[in-house]
Formats: structure tokens, sequence, C-alpha cells
């Protein structure tokens, strides 16, 4: 016993104050994003400008759990004599946990519980096709979120790798949606989205990087086509207050094409972000 009291004393007479003094590690701070993608072009034939902004937050719950919600929107301004058009998505909450940190790997899973606003507010064929265009402006990322009437489950992991001035992340969802409006036929959707992303710290206060976006329909009708390709570069500038981002979303493939081609759909987007 005594060259183990003898022992431990050591440890505690060279250990450093600040280590000694070290409490539990500090929670999660919460965060609160704001986000707009824009197009202009056309929509049912019509000139159209869309925007598709959208909020989302997260609250920490424990060192390693949080909760988050988020919510998409669309908006239409009159334009070439049409309506002007405002559309509000299906909100969705969910939890969210910490599998794994190192401090320079993250792991994290969770779940998100999609809820059937749209149900209530019922939109036209206008108004759906309004919503859809919200989700193709960010690479068709955001099904369930914008189909009317549907109640959605998605869970999701991703991992983050931050090593010297570069930061590499891995994201997955399988978004499950069903269908609850009868008039637009009753069914059970199933999504695989897979995400890749490798950015760089250009400095203290500027992070560059791009985004590759693959999304596969697995309950896509016959003869539709089910996979959804985008590269999103990005460019974020961190302030005392927060962030801002700006981004390009390039659709790769058909039927959107490449984002500069003829027939392409690209969006540019613009995010606001704080914790506190």
């Amino acid at each position: 016993m005594t060259p183990f009291i003898r022992a431990l004393g050591a440890a505690l007479l060279f250990a450093s104050p600040a280590a000694l003094a070290q409490g539990p590690a500090p929670r999660p701070p919460n965060a609160l994003l704001y986000e707009t993608y824009a197009y202009s072009g056309s929509l049912n034939g019509q000139p159209t400008t869309v925007f598709a902004p959208a909020l989302s937050a997260s609250v920490a719950l424990s060192e390693r759990l949080s909760l988050s919600a988020a919510w998409l929107f669309a908006y239409a301004p009159s334009r070439g004599g049409g309506p002007t058009a405002f559309q509000a998505g299906n909100p969705s909450v969910g939890l969210g946990g910490v599998l794994s940190d190192d401090g320079a790997l993250k792991v994290r899973t969770g779940g998100n519980l999609v809820l059937p606003f749209t149900l209530i507010t019922d939109p036209d064929d206008f108004g759906s096709a309004l919503l859809r265009r919200a989700a193709t402006l960010r690479g068709n990322s955001a099904f369930s979120l914008v189909n009317p009437g549907l109640l959605g489950l998605t869970p999701w992991v991703d991992a983050t790798l931050k090593t010297g001035r570069f930061r590499f992340g891995l994201d997955g969802r399988i978004p499950m949606s069903a269908q609850l409006s009868e008039k637009r036929g009753q069914r059970v959707d199933a999504v695989i989205q897979v995400s890749g992303s490798a950015s760089m710290d250009v400095s203290s206060h500027v992070l560059v990087g791009s985004t590759f976006q693959a999304i596969y329909l697995a309950t896509a009708v016959e003869g539709a086509d089910p996979t959804f390709l985008a590269l999103i570069p990005h460019a974020r500038f961190y302030g005392s207050a927060g962030f801002v981002e700006a981004r390009l979303v390039m659709n790769l493939d058909a039927p959107l094409g490449f984002a500069f081609s003829e027939n392409g759909l690209w969006a540019a987007a613009l995010a606001l972000g704080t914790t506190f």
C-alpha cells in the first residue's frame, strides 16, 4: 500500500494546477441557422423567381445529446403578371448524439421526425410545384420537408475529421415517408442520401470547400430517374457574432442537367449562423 500512496502523492504533486482545476467538459453551444436559396427561371411554364428560406436550430441537452428542429419555406414574388405565392413545408424535430469524439474524429448519429404540416395547408398544384422546386434548389435533398402530406422519419449518421487546416466530412441519411393524403395517392417512399465534403481553413476567419451529394430514390416509379447528383462549392466567413456562408448548388445529371448547360438548373444560397 505504501508504494501506491507514494505514487499517488507524486502524481498529485507534479500534476499541473490547470489540470487539477479542470471541471467537466463544457456543453456544446446552442446553434441557430438561417439560409435561403434563390433561383430565377421558369416554373410550370411561367417565368418565376423562387426563394427557399429555411430556419434550423440545435439545443444542447447534455455533453453528447442535442435537440434539433428545422422548417423549410418557399416564396415566389409576382413576376410577369403571375401571382405571388408562399408555402410552408413540413417541419422536423429530432435528437442527435455523439458516438465518439477524440478531438480529431467525431462521429454522430440520430433521427428526425417530419411532421405533416402541409396536410393542413393542402397546397394547390402551383404551391406543390413551388415546394418541389425548393427541394430542387438544394440538389433534391429535402423531399420529405417539402412534399405535401408526408409524415417522415430520417435516421442519419455523420463523421467529421480535422487534420491540420483540412476538414473532411461524410454524411448518410435514409429519409422514409408515408403519404397521408388520399387525394395525392397514399404510398410509402424511401430515399438514400450520401454526401461527402472537403474544406480548408484559408485563415482563422475563412473556410472554403465543396460538397458532393448523391441521392437515390429507392421507391421511384417505373420510368422515372431515381438518381440525383449535385456539387455544392461553398465559402464561409467567420466573425465575432457567427458566420456567413455563400454556396452554389450545381445539379449534375439529367433531367436537371449540368448547372451551366442550356437546360441546367442552378441555385445560389446564403446562410447566416450563430451560436449562443
